[in-house]
């Protein structure tokens, strides 16, 4: 199982929710937060559970399968 970055920033942009909030929220700093959304910068499992709960989405709701080549 992957995260999928692509759905999630996309969520927080269609939904309208600032970045900074949800860094804030979940006591990200907000550089981080930014490299985790452009792809630069893995995504840690408790700072995952952090911004599902601060976006009030269910943890598996931008996790994707991986792909077998």
């Amino acid at each position: 199982m992957i995260l999928d970055i692509v759905e999630l920033k996309t969520y927080i942009e269609a939904n309208g929710i600032k970045q900074k909030y949800i860094a804030e929220k979940a006591n990200i700093s907000e550089p981080k937060l930014s490299s985790i959304l452009s792809g630069k910068r893995k995504c840690e499992v408790s700072e995952y559970a952090n911004i599902c709960n601060v976006l009030g989405v269910d943890f598996k709701t931008f996790v994707k399968e991986k792909e077998v080549v």
